[in-house]
């Protein structure tokens, strides 16, 4: 926001020249004035350039306006795009600092009360009011690279046996979806193409050994081998038969006879300069794995820019890789190959077979992995093992697979979404049995347990979820706080205003303070309580788990205080309440949030403006199903942006 006295200008002439258009035409002109009532004059109507326009000239574009816009914040942009929901993130956090005073500066020419309420008002009415089933876009479908994950498990289903190569490959980002698999992080350095060199050498050598020396081993040749030459068969013919099965199957779609010709001209040219079959055969293979082809998701091109039907393979493709994260398997390539595969029913059949297969383990350590953090306790997350000895690997192990395979047992189960909070059994082994004070578990095989205490139950009191949720030796209420709103209801605070920090220093130093005293201290600056009134009140409720998600009754000889409070909603005490609070008062928040994860992690990217439409479908086609898992997993496969896709990004409003 500016820090000048703009009260006697005009609006800057770019600024109104760039927008006065676009907010003609997405915003009601000023309606004709109304006779006075007997009671009065009826309030003019707010309009957009006669209202908005001056107040933005007058307190924000010399801060927010151009290439050097201060904190990314170009109100000359974001006035220049429709609809204004394209950029409903920005868009949020201007009215919240707006609302809360945080914008303009103190130092700067404050509005009156009045022209404050009317901005923030019309910037909400812009978001709420939009109608998003007037827009129907599937979204642009990158190529993309396979993450790691998918990596491993593509090489393993095509090749029949599992070295993990990718466990040396650099570390994968996470992308604005949350996910691993999104494709605007999904980029191929030059360091990772070395990699797969060397990682495919690695997979056809386990695979196919010169001298296989395990049952696997000699499975697997008979599967990739099926054929060699023989009196009866020409090295052309049996490098055909095999190269005609393996390369489709690598490649993940059919295959044109010229190219796999190519390859085959490549096995036999091998062989004439000296290399016997299976050598030829062999490096002709690791060649294959090292083609865009395999390590690319790469769809069929469409031209034009009307939204055009995935093909039967590409949508086996999108399939497998959102179930199983791995390559489709035989049965979905033959339904593919016979286009049935996107016939209603047979798709749905096909989803009910996947979700038993156990390669749909991955929607628990890759999706909801990914989505609630467990993923990192272990690497990003650990605790020193010299000065807290009982924080062994197999410990952490059992941890993570305790989200992991709670997750998969609801889908499996299809349970409703609400039992990710309020289910009443987990997954334990006897070390994590005994690090929550749970007896009768024996031995390190994690099973399926019947909780009968409140301290446990749901993903609330999940230790791997507490533990990445916390700072090393101490609890965070506001990390636990905002997970709680950010990850389970899909509702994150606006991001920290510059400057803020958790708590002030000398505030943190002062220990004869319990943490709840600390942050009602901390609250009483009315902008810090804007977001943490409804943060901390959600993260102190936890209090009663430690740094690693042990339970404790008391801290520093003091019983802990676990009341807690819903943002604008009831109070209740301790993860028991908070459980029942969250599924009476948030249920819809929890719905929309698991379709939207689930959507997006499906989808690959981010989900934009126009995903909304999609989401609304899916929560009406899965309301009389109670919201469960099955039903909404079906509907995400059958929904617009998974069925469809667009060549490249249009606005539908060009």
């Amino acid at each position: 926001m500016s820090r000048m006295d703009h009260s006697n200008r005009l609006p800057r002439g770019l600024l109104v020249a760039t927008v006065t258009l676009a907010l003609a035409n997405t915003l009601p002109a000023s309606e004709p004035a109304r006779p006075a009532s007997i009671t009065g004059r009826q309030p003019r109507p707010l309009d957009a350039r006669r209202d908005i326009l001056p107040w933005i000239a007058a307190y924000c574009s010399e801060c927010h306006e151009g290439d050097g816009a201060e904190a990314g914040l170009d109100f000359e942009e974001l006035l220049s795009v429709r609809p204004f929901v394209k950029h409903r993130d920005e868009w949020k956090n201007a009215a919240f600092l707006v609302e809360h005073r945080f914008m303009p500066p103190e130092d700067s020419k404050q509005p009156d009360e009045t022209t404050r309420r009317k901005l923030v008002d019309w910037i909400r009415r812009q978001l709420s009011e939009f109608d998003y089933a007037s827009v129907r876009h599937p979204g642009h479908e990158p190529a993309r690279r396979l993450t790691h994950q998918e990596y491993d498990n593509t090489i393993r289903d095509l090749l029949g046996v599992d070295p993990r190569p990718a466990s040396r490959f650099p570390s994968e980002l996470s992308g604005t979806s949350g996910f691993e698999n999104s494709a605007n992080t999904l980029f191929l350095q030059p360091v990772l193409m070395e990699r797969y060199i060397g990682a495919a050498e690695a997979a056809i050598s386990a695979a196919l050994p010169l001298k296989p020396t395990t049952d696997r081993q000699r499975k697997a040749m008979r599967r990739l081998l099926p054929v060699m030459p023989s009196s009866g068969t020409t090295d052309r013919e049996a490098a055909t038969r095999i190269l005609g099965r393996f390369l489709p199957r690598a490649f993940r779609h059919p295959v044109r006879p010229n190219d796999i010709a190519r390859y085959v001209d490549a096995t036999l040219a091998l062989c004439k300069s000296g290399a016997t079959f299976e050598r030829a055969i062999r490096d002709v293979m690791q060649a294959a794995l090292v083609s865009p082809s395999f390590l690319m998701k790469v769809e069929t091109t469409v031209a034009g820019r009307t939204p055009t039907a995935v093909s039967s393979h590409d949508l086996a493709s999108r399939l497998s890789y959102f179930l199983w994260a791995s390559m489709p398997d035989e049965r979905l390539m033959e339904l593919a190959s016979g286009n049935t595969l996107q016939q209603p029913d047979v798709l749905d059949t096909e989803i009910t077979r996947m979700l038993a297969d156990p390669r749909s383990e991955t929607l628990g350590t890759q999706f909801a992995g990914q989505w609630l953090g467990s993923v990192h306790l272990g690497t990003r997350i650990r605790a020193d093992p010299i000065d807290n000895p009982w924080c062994t690997e197999s410990l952490m192990s059992a941890m993570r697979s305790e989200t992991a395979m709670f997750f998969v047992s609801l889908v499996r189960d299809n349970q409703p979404v609400t039992q990710l909070i309020e289910a009443r059994h987990t997954f334990l082994n006897e070390e994590l049995a005994d690090f929550y004070g749970i007896e009768g578990i024996r031995g390190t095989r994690m099973r399926r347990v019947e909780l009968k205490t409140p301290q446990r139950g749901g993903l609330i009191g999940q230790a791997a979820l507490l533990t990445v949720t916390s700072f090393p030796g101490r609890t965070s209420p506001i990390n636990r706080g905002r997970w709680v709103l950010a990850n389970l209801l899909g509702t994150p605070p606006p991001p920290p205003p510059p400057g803020a920090n958790e708590l002030d220093e000398k505030l943190e130093e002062r220990e004869q303070l319990t943490r709840r005293h600390k942050l009602a201290l901390h609250r009483k600056d009315r902008r810090c309580a804007a977001c943490h009134d409804r943060i901390d009140p959600l993260g102190l409720s936890l209090e009663n788990y430690d740094w690693f998600g042990r339970w404790r009754a008391r801290r520093r000889r003091r019983a802990i205080d676990a009341s807690g409070r819903l943002p604008g909603g009831p109070a209740f005490s301790g993860p028991a309440g908070l459980r029942a609070a969250l599924v009476k008062h948030r249920h819809d928040s929890i719905v929309d949030q698991v379709i939207r994860k689930l959507l997006a992690y499906a989808l690959g990217r981010q989900l934009e403006y126009f995903d909304e439409a999609a989401v609304d479908d899916i929560r009406n086609a899965t309301k009389a199903a109670g919201y469960r898992f099955q039903p909404l997993i079906r509907a995400i496969a059958h929904s617009y942006p998974f069925r469809y896709k667009q060549l490249r990004v249009e606005s539908p409003f060009r």
